[in-house]
């Protein structure tokens, strides 16, 4: 078995639309290919790809930087759009990257701790894939937080 039969089996849906933006990763050296999903979802798209500890590191990232501003008196409307709109394409423009790195480290972690074949692709397929429940609960919670202020006592 060949790594991309690896990285399929790891993928799960849309292995294909992946696969063929990492050989060309690995072919040019780039980084940079568009991901609409990535670009609208984001976070939630990070999650829905079971990137968990990505996902973690980014809201604390984010939260520390929304601090910062709003410690040095820089938080306001427009910088915020600002912020969000150079999240949204830097989601687009680097999620396959970020997606290929994460696969990448996870098959060889997984190729090193089972040998033999048809427990790898177990492993691969259980680890790998995709979560539909994570994304769905993150977000409920984040809507219920931002109307929670509106909700009259």
């Amino acid at each position: 078995m060949d790594k991309w039969e690896k990285y399929r089996i790891f993928i799960g849906e849309r292995a294909d639309y992946y696969i063929e933006k990492f050989k060309k990763f690995e072919e040019t050296g780039g980084a940079l290919s568009w991901n609409w999903a990535a670009f609208f979802f984001g976070l939630l798209w990070m999650l829905y790809r079971k990137m968990y500890l990505y996902s973690a590191v980014f809201i604390v990232l984010l939260l520390f930087f929304i601090g910062a501003l709003i410690y040095f008196g820089l938080y306001s409307e427009p910088v915020m759009i600002g912020i969000q709109l150079w999240l949204y394409v830097g989601f687009g423009a680097f999620g396959n990257y970020i997606y290929y790195t994460f696969v990448e480290s996870k098959v060889s972690k997984l190729e090193k701790e089972i040998q033999d074949i048809e427990q790898l692709k177990v492993a691969l397929a259980r680890k790998g894939g995709t979560d539909k429940i994570t994304p769905v609960l993150f977000f409920l919670i984040i809507f219920i937080l931002q109307i929670l202020p509106f909700v009259k006592k």
